[in-house]
């Protein structure tokens, strides 16, 4: 085999392993997996038409970030939504965020977060007179799945701030986590405007220096969330036991996912998502 040759195949191997990794962590997240499903490294080979390398290897990682279970000498099972679980999760992401902020304070007393006007998304129904921080490139949220993602980029561009890429994958990580009973929080009617209302707080928060407003706003987000917690368990566990799952993947794997979280806007975060 030539240097060239071998060179290509090494280069097939890793984009193998990246689709693979794109393809199963976003099945996790999702929980498309069904909850305590035991995961057949064989079976997910075959359909996704790799060899079991890169489906072991992913499958390994993703336990290690918590979005999977082992179990000795049996293998690797689904996550099963558990209420304390993500009511805890939901309170060390607040104590993280909380974190964050007090760590930046300096950055933000110096004006640094004028650069997260961003974050204020546009809102056909409140007038642009409440803000003179909207500007004209603006993201509407009228969707609960890109909603999700900009609360996600918007908290960790706000951690960012205190330079600390430990904290920031750690906030990374508890967003992956929380994503799904999240997104089905956003489904509520009338939940999108209050989400749109509370970056705006947010942002007008980090604007006046005001690290206790921004505290505020985040800790009102953290006990709503941690109030419908109950139901919003409830409705994932029955959402995730209905989801034909498998051949969902195999189809998205075919299609090429381009990234696990497709930016909401450009240049929002001092550190790039791996």
């Amino acid at each position: 085999m030539s240097v060239g040759d071998l060179g290509r195949r090494n280069a097939d191997s890793n984009a193998d392993h990246g689709r693979v990794y794109t393809c199963l962590k976003a099945a996790a997240i999702d929980y498309r997996f069904r909850p305590g499903e035991q995961i057949m490294i064989g079976e997910l080979a075959e359909r996704l038409r790799v060899s079991s390398t890169p489906v072991r290897e992913t499958l390994i990682r993703l336990q290690t970030e918590a979005l999977l279970e082992t179990a000795p000498r049996r293998g690797f099972f689904a996550k099963t939504l558990n209420l304390k679980e993500m009511s805890d999760l939901v309170q060390l992401r607040f104590l993280i965020l909380k974190g964050a902020i007090e760590q930046a304070t300096d950055v933000i007393a110096n004006g640094a977060a004028i650069a997260l006007s961003w974050i204020i998304p546009d809102s056909a129904g409140v007038g642009d007179t409440r803000s003179t921080a909207r500007t004209a490139n603006r993201t509407t949220l009228d969707q609960p799945d890109e909603a999700v993602r900009y609360i996600e980029e918007a908290s960790e561009s706000v951690a960012a701030l205190c330079h600390n890429d430990a904290i920031l994958r750690a906030l990374e990580n508890m967003n992956d986590r929380t994503h799904y009973v999240c997104m089905i929080d956003l489904e509520r009617v009338g939940r999108l405007m209050e989400v749109q209302l509370m970056l705006d707080e947010l942002c007008l928060a980090l604007q006046r220096s005001d690290v206790a407003g921004v505290v505020a706003v985040l800790k009102n987000y953290r006990d709503e969330l941690t109030e419908r917690m109950p139901a919003l368990v409830k409705e994932g566990i029955s959402r995730a036991y209905t989801t034909p799952s498998r051949m969902l993947i195999a189809s998205q794997f075919d299609a090429g996912l381009p990234t696990l979280r497709k930016p909401v806007v450009a240049n929002r975060s001092v550190f790039p998502r791996r």
